[in-house]
């Protein structure tokens, strides 16, 4: 005899889930209602919408291939047009058919039309997104979650859009500002290799005729030369070592702690890094707590969203704090990572109850920081890398020509 599985309504709040044998359809739904529940899906077994879920999802563990990839511009329209839709009081249910239909992305068009599937089968859209967490963050699907349990979905979507508008904005800022150095390294790269492999040989050809000895600038760019032509292979290896060794996931602990340090001891670029990163914190934890999140749920949500580890083992610290009873202000104290600016306002927060908008004016007080801090980078690398690269191509200007004028003083 055939088994379905359902999902039934159990009084007003409960729904469980379960299997019935029965010969047809509509006498596994007679079965379900003689119970007493009230059927909400009803599927064979062999074909259960789970099961097609997870074939669509597949492993979470494969990345997506080149062309399956959903952009971050992707997901942020998307999350627009939802908040749109919601807030125009459109059923949930047919806003994410409407955006499956008219989503251009293929892969985001799969998934969307999935999570229709799902909510038709009676999930929550959370639990839906959770499905796809390569797609939709963890930050991501417990704000749609808060937004739920609160009965604010259309306030929560509208905001959650906007924070990823803010966030690719910066990253944009970031992005365009170090784009015009990065072209003028890689112009710089092309011409002196074009110079060693190409110029250099030309001119060691004519030289030789002339049995003159070579002033020592000339010989030691002719070694250069030799070196770049004879062991170039060398230089791949090196740079492919490095995109590998920056790919790889199975670091080490100690390794990435390391590096992270690293990264934010630097001059200048240390600085930009710490304050990127509170920018990102700051910003986050007041979206959370605006939609209801409590602080120690909070933290934990935005822990997995940092890719630094090192302020990751502080915010693992606050939680910790937190859980035995320290105020977040107190917990930050006894970090020497925290700014003392940034403790302050959060104590004015905790004191005055309006914590998450003390933590918005903190977290535009820093990405200000970044954009100052980022301008003046692009306005100092701008001109280093002009002077870098013109005293490199110079030198070798030099000397190709200073043979040449040797032998013109001595035809003279």
């Amino acid at each position: 005899m055939p088994i379905f599985i359902y999902k039934a309504k159990k009084g007003p709040q409960e729904i469980i889930e379960g299997t019935v044998e029965a010969e047809t359809k509509d006498a596994a739904v007679s079965k379900i209602e003689q119970m007493g529940y009230v059927p909400i899906r009803l599927n064979l077994k062999e074909e259960s919408h789970i099961d097609a879920a997870k074939e669509l999802s597949g492993n979470k563990s494969r990345h997506l291939g080149l062309f399956e990839r959903v952009s971050s511009h992707d997901l942020n329209v998307f999350t627009e047009q939802l908040a749109t839709l919601v807030k125009s009081k459109v059923p949930l249910f047919e806003a994410i058919n409407i955006l499956s239909s008219q989503t251009e992305n293929a892969r985001l068009k799969q998934i969307v039309s999935s999570i229709s599937g799902e909510l038709k089968d009676g999930r929550t859209l959370s639990e839906a997104l959770s499905k796809y967490p390569q797609i939709f963050p963890l930050l991501y699907v417990n704000m749609v979650r808060s937004g739920e349990s609160g009965g604010v979905l259309d306030e929560t979507l509208t905001r959650l859009a906007k924070f990823r508008e803010e966030q690719e904005e910066v990253r944009a800022n970031i992005s365009s500002a170090l784009a015009y150095p990065i072209f003028i390294i890689i112009v710089g790269l092309i011409t002196i290799i074009i110079l060693l492999t190409f110029g250099i040989p030309r001119l060691v050809s004519m030289f030789s005729e002339t049995k003159q000895i070579l002033p020592l600038p000339t010989r030691i760019l002719i070694s250069i030369s030799n070196a770049v032509r004879n062991y170039w292979y060398w230089g791949g290896l090196f740079v492919a070592l490095l995109v590998s060794m920056s790919k790889q996931k199975q670091v080490s602990e100690k390794k990435k702690i390391f590096f992270d340090k690293m990264k934010l001891s630097l001059p200048l670029f240390g600085n930009f890094n710490k304050k990127a990163m509170l920018a990102e914190f700051t910003r986050t934890f007041a979206l959370l707590l605006t939609n209801g999140v409590p602080v120690l749920d909070a933290i934990q949500i935005t822990i997995p969203t940092i890719n630094n580890k090192v302020f990751k083992l502080e915010l693992e610290k606050l939680y910790n704090d937190i859980i035995a009873g320290m105020p977040l202000s107190l917990s930050m104290k006894k970090s020497s990572w925290f700014p003392p600016f940034l403790i302050n306002m959060i104590a004015v927060g905790e004191r005055g109850g309006n914590l998450q908008e003390v933590l918005l004016e903190v977290a535009v007080f820093y990405e200000r920081e970044v954009r100052k801090i980022n301008k003046i980078m692009t306005s100092l690398l701008e001109p280093a890398i002009i002077l870098v690269m013109g005293l490199i191509v110079g030198f070798i200007v030099m000397a190709m020509l200073m043979p040449i004028f040797e032998i013109n003083m001595g035809m003279r």
